[in-house]
């Protein structure tokens, strides 16, 4: 015997599925948006991490670099001075992609918690959506921290590079006051050379006199 389901009801079932449908449509986008969301914030602090140890090397390197240079016996100042900029002028741009990627991750971090969130939202059991919640608010808590610290490290990054570009001034102003020096060397050379051809052109002098005087 076959049921036969009136056009109400028949309606009435096609609506619930739509609307479940739709339901499960939305729930799908909403985690597929906080996956998506999630791997970004994974990529951008696993570029931060990259460039931070980068940066790390080049200052390291470029120290320890200078340091053996200046302490060499009669250190050539101008090409220190020149080898030191074009070094920190990479570190500079290190840094930059290094704080560029910080700042990412930490849009990327509000765009994490504000989908976890909404996806968190979705779950049907209040109880269960409330504790959900509850640990999303505890680990975005942890990572304010965490994130917090990682700002003042910047900070302090920040302040290490501009000590470096005054040590690069102080570089170039000694390695042009070891230059004025050298030429100073010069030009009493010369103040020397100059008086004894003075002094030969004065006895030339008193010779040519005594001559037409003779």
């Amino acid at each position: 015997m076959r049921t036969v389901i009136g056009r109400p009801t028949f309606l009435m079932i096609m609506l619930i599925a739509a609307t479940t449908w739709t339901g499960l449509q939305c729930r799908w986008k909403v985690t597929k948006g906080a996956m998506k969301t999630g791997e970004q914030l994974k990529s951008s602090i696993e570029n931060f991490e990259d460039n931070r140890q980068k940066l790390s090397e080049k200052v390291v390197i470029s120290l320890e670099d200078a340091q053996k240079k200046l302490t060499k016996e009669d250190p050539d100042l101008p090409k220190i001075a020149k080898d030191w900029e074009v070094e920190w002028n990479r570190i500079q741009d290190r840094y930059q992609k290094m704080k560029d990627d910080f700042d990412q991750t930490g849009t990327n971090s509000q765009a994490y918690f504000a989908q976890l969130d909404a996806l968190s939202n979705n779950i049907s059991n209040e109880a269960l959506r409330k504790q959900e919640l509850a640990k999303n608010a505890e680990l975005k808590k942890k990572w304010d921290v965490t994130y917090q610290k990682a700002s003042v490290s910047i900070t302090k990054i920040t302040q290490v590079l501009e000590s470096g570009k005054d040590f690069h001034m102080v570089l170039v102003a000694s390695s042009i006051r070891q230059k004025l020096e050298q030429n100073v060397d010069e030009l009493e050379n010369i103040a020397r050379q100059a008086k004894e051809l003075l002094t030969d052109l004065e006895a030339f002098t008193q010779a040519g006199r005594a001559l037409v005087e003779g």
